[in-house]
């Protein structure tokens, strides 16, 4: 859970994705592109690990590519936090389709289990 400004917590729905995934970085005034590695996606937001500095309060795009679609969707978002080469992305408003995408994209790049935690959830 992370901790909200105000004090209180707030639930973080985020899941793990598959260590590698690629994704392409596009800032607002559509310089280049760049490629950054995908850490965690979820549903209002997601974190990337990028040797490229990003700005607080920058206005970039997320091209997400699903592996073995053929389907590439953009999310646009604000860098909302960084630490080191890491970097949170708060979502704008979504479309339908950018929402489905996202929700299609947590289930097929979601990391799978560590044993620890299955030999955790088996004690339960």
């Amino acid at each position: 859970m992370a901790r909200h400004a105000s004090g209180f917590f707030v639930r973080n729905d985020r899941v793990r994705v598959v260590h590698g995934t690629v994704v392409r970085v596009t800032n607002s005034e559509r310089k280049p592109s760049f490629k950054a590695l995908l850490v965690a996606l979820g549903t209002e937001d997601l974190v990337l690990t990028s040797a490229q500095p990003l700005l607080l309060g920058t206005r970039i795009a997320v091209a997400i590519t699903l592996p073995g679609r053929y389907i590439e969707f953009e999310v646009p978002g604000d860098v909302e936090w960084e630490n080191g080469a890491s970097f949170g992305v708060r979502f704008d408003f979504l479309t339908a389709r950018q929402a489905y995408g996202i929700t299609l994209a947590r289930e097929l790049l979601r990391a799978p289990q560590t044993v620890a935690a299955l030999a955790r959830l088996a004690s339960r």
